[in-house]
């Protein structure tokens, strides 16, 4: 049918106000709808079903699978009344089949694993009952016969601490050793909490009450509680103790068939422990008694310091005021000696101090040395070829021109002054690229200039060594001084200088020339110096959350020689201690008793009074090595951050360079404060002898 022709017809049916449904005639046509097939070609179709894998929907389990059967094969019904499926009795071939079905499935189950752990437990092999002989009967007689005999005094039964206590029977003793106690009420309730309930509908026993035993019935003359009870009356009575008089009886009374019961029918009951109460510890019980007053022997508080070679008053002669003059340290050639024991650099110039001789007291005094024009020696390593954009070129390379671009470089740095000239070195380094043995365009400028880079390269020149030398290093190698020695200075550079230093000798040398190390043949020994062991005592402020300085103590030993092997009890020395108080005021009577040690003990009012003391003690010892114990990680920076905080004048009398402005920012923030705290004290040495090498 066309189109048109159903919308005609559609019109139709509106127009006569009718609808397609009411018009719509159903076929009775069933013959299309199944198709019969026999049994063998229903399981064709089923088996073909199966083979296809789109057919059966399991989803993991989740979802349905298809065994090939039709829905009429496994129709259910509904019980109304319970709503329960109600499983319809299967007929004709297919119950045949379903028969078939189960049967493989269970034979299938035989012979699975499953039912090893299925199935129960194996059935147990009938047992044989053991026939009574009468050779058992008289073995079992001997062992009974032992124990009788055999039968320990007292039989102690360990206490149960879990829960439910045993039922236990306690024989009643004879008439004639029968204890009665009276107990107090406190034992009658913990002995009515912890008693088991008796049993009654055992064996008959009646509980005792208010600690009356009833008397047991006669019992069987053979039966194991009359032989107990004979046993019992011929033991001589012992005091109870705790748990000791509990029993256990297997049988109560009667033949061997009655079923004993445990319980608890004793007449006496354990005394309570009475534990005394310890009382609280006060102070005054905790705290050891004091000896008497004329037992403590106040001398020994003395006795390290009276083993000590201290002093009471410094000796004259080691008062010096002002600088020493250059005409008191030279020599009768007009040179100087010097015997240097450490090193700074400042502003491009090298620093030393040591010790000089003064010629007038025949006593070694501090020395400061300030040494200039000491120069850089740098060395460049020409190229064969002159190299452009990072390609070698044909052109050669002489010696002028990397004269030429060396000195364009330092135009660009703005060095005024610099010497270049040619020279032979060997090298014995890691580089490959570099001859052991070749021509070098030695260059040398002051260290007040800025350095170049180590991997400087040009276009004549390929590599740049001695660029991060030191000036320090520079001046050893150069004059082959190997650690602290004496040193020989000409006259003709010996310049005097005023307030460069804290030491007493100062001299300004122009050229580095001047100086070399003196030999062997002059045989010099090592000057004697200054030592002060100093210690600190703080106090914690919590309000600024620091370390405040509340004493500071020291011993000085002057005109020590290095080679002087004496232990330090034997060495003269001098002592100072400054301290503050820690409140307002000291203890009363505390200032008379330090002004009679006057010279030793000194009070200050103040932690900025304090340290400025010290530093003027400091500087009129004028110590040549500091020693303390950690001296390095605690004392001296404790030290240094008090001085910055108080902004103490003359901070920098710590060391022997004189110095400008005040602290540095930069102690005690991170790794590079180490080096700056060890520049702060330059010309005295710090020993520190809680570490290794101070030791």
């Amino acid at each position: 049918m066309s189109r048109a022709s159903r919308l005609a017809e559609l019109k139709a049916l509106r127009a006569s106000g009718k609808t397609r449904l009411s018009s719509y005639q159903v076929e009775e046509n069933y013959e299309s709808l199944y198709e019969e097939v026999d049994e063998d070609n229903y399981k064709k179709v089923v088996r073909a079903r199966l083979d296809r894998d789109d057919f059966v929907v399991d989803d993991n389990g989740e979802g349905y699978a298809d065994d090939g059967r039709e829905e009429w094969m496994d129709e259910r019904r509904y019980d109304s009344g319970s709503g329960s499926e109600v499983e319809l009795p299967l007929k004709g071939k297919a119950a045949k089949r379903k028969r078939e079905e189960d049967q493989a499935k269970a034979e299938q189950t035989n012979y699975n694993i499953n039912k090893y752990f299925s199935k129960g437990p194996a059935a147990a092999l009938p047992r044989t009952k053991p026939v009574a002989t009468a050779e058992d009967a008289a073995f079992m007689a001997d062992i009974l016969g032992e124990v009788d005999t055999n039968i320990p005094s007292r039989l102690a039964m360990r206490p149960i601490k879990n829960g439910k206590r045993r039922k236990v029977r306690i024989l009643s003793p004879p008439p004639s050793q029968e204890k009665k106690t009276v107990p107090s009420k406190k034992q009658e309730q913990h002995e009515s909490a912890n008693t088991p309930p008796l049993d009654l509908a055992d064996d008959g026993f009646v509980p005792a009450f208010e600690d009356e035993d009833i008397p047991m019935s006669d019992p069987i003359p053979s039966s194991p509680v009359a032989k107990a009870l004979e046993r019992k009356s011929n033991i001589k009575a012992e005091p109870d103790e705790d748990d000791d008089d509990l029993m256990e009886v297997a049988q109560a009374m009667g033949g061997h068939n009655v079923k004993a019961s445990n319980v608890n029918i004793s007449g006496s009951r354990p005394p309570t422990k009475v534990f005394k109460e310890v009382p609280y510890p006060s102070p005054a019980s905790s705290s050891p008694t004091r000896p008497p007053a004329d037992v403590v022997d106040a001398s020994a508080w003395n006795d390290v310091t009276s083993r000590l070679n201290v002093l009471s008053s410094q000796s004259p002669e080691t008062i010096s005021f002002g600088k020493l003059k250059v005409e008191d340290a030279v020599e009768g050639d007009g040179s100087l000696r010097m015997f240097w024991t450490d090193y700074t650099e400042v502003n491009g110039s090298l620093c030393l101090f040591g010790k000089v001789k003064d010629k007038k007291t025949n006593s070694y005094v501090s020395a400061f040395v300030k040494i200039d024009n000491i120069l850089r020696k740098l060395y460049f390593l020409p190229r064969t070829q002159r190299q452009k954009h990072g390609r070698d070129t044909s052109d050669e390379v002489e010696m002028a021109d990397v004269y030429q671009e060396v000195d364009e470089i330092m135009t660009k740095l703005r060095v005024g002054m610099h010497k270049i000239k040619p020279c032979s070195r060997k090298y014995a380094f890691e580089l490959l690229d570099v001859p052991h043995e070749a021509d070098y365009l030695k260059l040398m400028y002051s260290y007040d200039k800025p350095p170049l880079s180590m991997d400087l390269k040009g276009e004549t020149f390929s590599h740049v060594f001695g660029t991060n030398t030191a000036l320090f290093e520079q001046f050893v190698l150069w004059k082959r001084i190997m650690g602290p020695c004496w040193l020989k200075i000409d006259e003709a550079h010996l310049n005097p200088i005023n307030n460069a230093s804290w030491c007493k000798f100062e001299v300004q040398v122009a050229s580095p020339k001047a100086i070399t190390a003196a030999s062997e043949s002059d045989n010099l020994d090592a000057p004697s110096l200054t030592l002060m062991s100093i210690s600190l005592r703080t106090m914690y402020n919590a309000k600024e959350n620091k370390q405040e300085i509340l004493v500071a103590s020291a011993r000085v030993y002057e005109n020590i020689s290095l080679n002087d092997t004496s232990p330090p009890e034997e060495l003269a020395c001098k002592t100072f201690t400054i301290m503050r108080a820690v409140e307002t005021s000291y203890p009363p009577g505390f200032e008379a008793l330090s002004k009679k040690q006057r010279g030793t003990i000194m009070t200050e009012k103040s932690e900025q009074m304090l340290l400025s003391k010290f530093l003027a003690l400091l500087e009129k010892t004028d110590p040549d090595v500091l020693i303390g114990h950690q001296l390095q990680d605690v004392d001296y920076p404790i030290l240094l951050s008090r001085m910055r905080e108080r902004k103490t004048p003359g901070w920098h009398r710590i060391g022997r360079m004189r110095r400008g402005g005040d602290l540095p920012r930069t102690m005690g923030k991170g790794g590079t404060s180490f080096f700056t705290e060890r520049q702060l004290v330059s010309g005295r040495l710090l020993c520190d002898i809680a570490n290794d090498m101070g030791k």
